[in-house]
């Protein structure tokens, strides 16, 4: 389960690694084209942006087209803050768009960014551009560091639990003919939940679940599928769906 502009990617991804593929979208991206980003821009081109954070490719694809329609250019705006991508996707994005990349956390992750750069980024006035879902812990760490942090939200995530590709993975999971589940965030994993509860009790749910192979991207998905009481397998060192296909290889074999 992946966003849609990620899709395709991914479930070719996962059939180079052996997989046979079912792949479904159960979120739409919607951008967040507003005030936000208008309040942002003069800001950036004040100097009074240190540090800007994206968080996936996603974001940098919907931050330049916004800029785009401003007439601003997102590698010009952007060439005097310090500029962290949360992972290697992230930076090959911007750097496809013209936008350089200063750092990226060790471990690609929220919580690996906080633990690496937070002391560093303290005192700064730092921007972390992302989706309307992003991780709390990257905010909250940053600011309690002592970093003057701002969220811009850049797009929204909104669950389609009724979209046809989300229904046929229901049903193929229901029907027993799905062995292994790969998460990669808590939103899409409520959201195929909350889809297949349309079709059969909650409980029947989290037992097909628990009878499979689960994944999860990172420790924040780990952890709101285990409160919502689903036993997770595998969950890799570093965020990226990559890592993920690679930590349930073995547990599927």
């Amino acid at each position: 389960m992946r966003p849609a502009d990620k899709l395709e990617a991914s479930a070719q991804l996962a059939r180079e690694m052996g997989f046979d593929v079912v792949a479904a979208s159960p979120l739409r991206i919607e951008a967040n084209d507003g005030p936000e980003i208008d309040s942002f821009v003069r800001s950036a081109k004040k100097g009074e942006v240190d540090v800007v954070v994206l968080a996936s490719s996603t974001g940098v694809e919907a931050l330049t087209k916004m800029l785009s329609r401003r007439g601003e250019d997102a590698g010009d705006l952007l060439s005097r803050t310090w500029r962290i991508a949360i992972g290697p996707l992230t930076a090959k994005a911007m750097r496809a768009h013209g936008i350089g990349v200063d750092a990226i956390p060790e471990e690609y992750s929220s919580e690996g960014l906080v633990r690496q750069m937070a002391c560093e980024l303290s005192g700064k006035r730092v921007y972390l551009l992302r989706s309307s879902h992003g991780e709390r812990i990257l905010f909250d760490g940053l600011a309690e560091a002592g970093a003057d942090v701002t969220e811009i939200v850049l797009y929204n995530l909104v669950p389609d639990p009724l979209a046809s590709e989300v229904r046929h993975l229901v049903e193929e999971s229901l029907a027993g003919r799905i062995d292994a589940f790969a998460f990669s965030s808590s939103l899409s994993a409520a959201s195929f939940i909350e889809a297949a509860e349309m079709v059969a009790p909650r409980e029947r749910i989290i037992g097909m679940l628990n009878s499979r192979v689960v994944g999860a991207m990172g420790g924040p998905t780990r952890r709101n599928l285990e409160r919502m009481g689903v036993h997770v397998h595998a969950v890799p060192a570093s965020a990226t769906f990559h890592a993920l296909l690679e930590a349930m290889v073995p547990l599927c074999r």
